[in-house]
């Protein structure tokens, strides 16, 4: 072995040392030290030995007189030519061993024999990515800015909510005081239970490289918050489902003439305006609220364009939420996207569908009966060696303000 095999061998069990899994193989990385060690001395001897024989030539050299001055130089002297030849021997092998080639290695002894090598599976060996590359997310950012309400081992709840006030009048002196009634309601909020399941085998625990249990543990839980942004929008109300926006109760979101419910038969430049102006009553402008919208409206927003080829809208994004404006200044709005939206530019929703949904978020109400819980278990099928993941929430759900959101609706297209 030479001096810089030596190195590379070193260098190789260096790295095999960190990269080591077992105690076994820690142990016979340590054999192969020892070993190195040993070539490593009987290197040094080597050295020593051919040290004290070049000084005792020099020195009988000197004691000699030689007349050198009529030698003929010799070029390439043959121990050097033969060391070339075998360079170039070794050389070739290795390039045919890595095409998977079969070799003709020839041994001291004059014995020889044939190796042959499939293609790369033992020269290069199999690496492993330290992290797993996750999904897109799939869970609404609408889910985080609901008003969430804790009632932990309840049972039931209801919100009340004010319909409207009565208007004074006109009185004669010393006559009656005009009545006005405030008119108020309440709507339950309903109580549903959502759980996530899965199993995995326990050699997945011993995978060195990846960190699969800690995913499976954070999806179980970003199951729950995808169903729960999901039918924030679309719940029917019925046993054990919660009242989504466009099923809310009519005692809270009444539909017909005189409601915040509009139709629109697309986006044009003219639909963020009329979204806006639809919410609220009739003695204010309210600030900007959120507009809650599938991906594929976002995107018609941004292709709104003037008859001069100009856009309408200026959009900034920033993830699942972001602000749509005009592009000349004046109204901008927030967004934050909702794939269980209908989509209005989609040509196959049908008239009459509920599709985009403004308003504010906090008017949503999301009472927690049960707060998210995630467990782990070995005991279920522990003869099978599985591991378990399970999660589960128990919640409710309801528009808790009258006429708190604007609806819209698709309208029949005009001919």
């Amino acid at each position: 072995m030479t001096e810089k095999e030596l190195q590379e061998k070193k260098k190789e069990l260096l790295k095999r040392i960190e990269e080591a899994k077992s105690d076994e193989e820690l142990a016979g990385l340590k054999k192969e030290i020892e070993a190195l060690k040993d070539v490593e001395i009987e290197k040094k001897e080597e050295k020593t030995d051919e040290r004290s024989l070049l000084k005792g030539a020099v020195e009988r050299l000197e004691k000699r007189s030689v007349d050198f001055s009529n030698a003929k130089e010799i070029e390439k002297p043959i121990k050097e030519e033969r060391k070339m030849e075998e360079k170039e021997v070794i050389e070739q092998r290795a390039k045919d061993l890595k095409e998977g080639k079969a070799v003709r290695v020839a041994f001291d002894n004059g014995e020889q024999r044939s190796v042959s090598v499939s293609g790369g599976t033992i020269l290069v060996p199999k690496k492993y990515k330290n992290e797993i590359s996750e999904s897109f997310n799939a869970v609404s950012g609408m889910v985080d800015m609901l008003n969430t309400v804790p009632l932990n081992g309840g049972e039931s709840y209801s919100v009340a909510f004010e319909k409207g006030y009565g208007e004074g009048d006109y009185t004669t002196e010393g006559g009656e005081y005009h009545d006005i009634d405030v008119d108020t309601d309440y709507v339950e909020t309903g109580r549903a239970k959502l759980t996530s399941y899965i199993e995995v085998t326990k050699e997945v625990k011993k995978l060195p490289s990846a960190q699969y249990l800690a995913l499976i543990s954070k999806r179980v839980t970003s199951s729950i918050k995808k169903k729960i942004g999901a039918q924030s929008i679309v719940g029917a109300g019925t046993t054990n489902t919660i009242k989504g926006i466009y099923n809310a109760d009519e005692k809270v979101m009444p539909t017909g003439e005189g409601t915040s419910d509009i139709e629109l038969a697309g986006i044009d430049a003219d639909t963020l305006n009329e979204i806006t102006f639809a919410y609220g009553g009739n003695e204010d402008v309210e600030a900007p609220q959120t507009l809650i919208l599938s991906k594929e409206d976002l995107k018609a927003f941004a292709k709104v364009k003037t008859k001069d080829e100009k856009f309408v809208y200026s959009i900034t994004k920033n993830g699942a939420r972001g602000t749509i404006s005009y592009k000349e200044g004046g109204l901008a709005v927030p967004f934050v996207i909702n794939s269980a939206c209908n989509s209005i530019s989609n040509s196959k929703t049908t008239a009459g569908k509920y599709t985009m949904i403004y308003g504010s978020l906090m008017d949503f109400e999301l009472p927690v009966f049960s707060d998210l819980e995630v467990q782990e278990s070995t005991d279920y099928q522990f003869k099978k060696g599985m591991i378990c993941y399970r999660a589960d929430a128990i919640i409710g759900g309801t528009v808790s303000k009258y006429n708190g959101f604007v609806r819209v609706k698709k309208a029949t297209a005009s001919v």
